[in-house]
């Protein structure tokens, strides 16, 4: 320094620690002009890691664990390191008595394209900015929107955006996966709890639902309904031989048809008969294009 003081580190210590203060929201900048950073927000304070207990640091350990698995890479890595910075200012020497990494937390990866797209709507969600989306939905029809990231949900393998979609002036909830492009805007936006604060697993993107739903389930497909529940409100009855009919109230309409297709016949569907044929048309062109799979091969 100009008054003969020295920080006493070498200045690869001074950039990691201007990178992790970054990371952890301090609003820097370099002033060129004074050869210098600059803390903007004067008011900001540096929030320490608490000091944990055994059963809290297990929990840290195993939260971090599951945002490893569950979230893509680069938003997992910002929560990956808020963890090692607890870890860092707790015991060394600390013990919970699990090997955390003996837990495995099984997710198919994302692709490459939709990491990079859901980083974008987190951080539209996270700074409450509007987004401009380009969207295909089930049927192939593609639009633009421009949306207001309310909340994320994460609904059987798969993360969802819950929105107010100004196309369509309402609440609309987006696949992630199907979004083909995400563009970040200047405009924040008000939290709106009423489009999510009521969205449960039963009601999750409810807009066209099937009612009173009935299924004929074969033994296994007793067992896969148990593992894999379709509504929390579904009963069963039992029927003749070895089969039984599950009842539930409602279920979005894409939600059951892939729900009894990934029975692989241990389910039928018996009522409503809109649901019935839904399963007969999309088991008849899996078929179909199976079969003209087959007959391309062989010519």
């Amino acid at each position: 320094m100009d008054d003969g003081t020295t920080l006493g580190c070498v200045s690869k210590t001074v950039i990691r620690d201007i990178a992790e203060l970054k990371a952890m929201g301090c609003p820097l900048r370099f002033n060129r002009k004074l050869d210098t950073y600059e803390l903007l927000d004067k008011s900001w304070e540096l929030s320490s890691a608490p000091l944990l207990g055994g059963s809290e640091m297990l929990a840290v350990a195993v939260g971090t664990q599951f945002a490893s698995a569950c979230l893509p890479k680069e938003v997992a890595t910002q929560v990956a390191r808020v963890g090692q910075a607890i870890f860092e200012a707790n015991t060394d020497d600390f013990d919970h008595g699990v090997d955390t990494t003996s837990m495995k937390i099984l997710m198919p990866p994302l692709a490459p394209e939709t990491e990079r797209i859901f980083a974008t709507v987190y951080e539209g969600w996270a700074q409450r900015r509007l987004l401009t989306i380009r969207y295909t939905d089930e049927k192939g029809e593609t639009t633009e929107r421009t949306i207001e990231p309310q909340a994320l949900l994460f609904h059987g393998m798969g993360w969802y955006i819950c929105c107010y979609c100004y196309l369509r002036g309402g609440q609309r909830t987006f696949a992630i996966a199907r979004i083909e492009a995400a563009k970040l805007l200047d405009v924040t936006f008000q939290p709106r709890p009423e489009l999510y604060e009521d969205v449960t697993f039963d009601t999750f993107d409810g807009r066209k639902v099937y009612e009173n739903i009935s299924i004929r389930l074969t033994k296994a497909g007793r067992q896969f309904a148990l593992a894999h529940v379709l509504h929390s409100k579904q009963k069963f009855e039992k029927a003749d031989g070895e089969s039984f009919i599950m009842t539930l109230p409602a279920k979005a309409k894409h939600l059951a048809v892939e729900w009894i297709l990934a029975q692989r016949g241990e389910a039928t569907p018996i009522a409503p008969r809109e649901l019935v044929e839904d399963v007969i048309a999309a088991s008849r062109a899996v078929t179909e294009n199976a079969m003209r799979q087959l007959e391309e091969e062989h010519k």
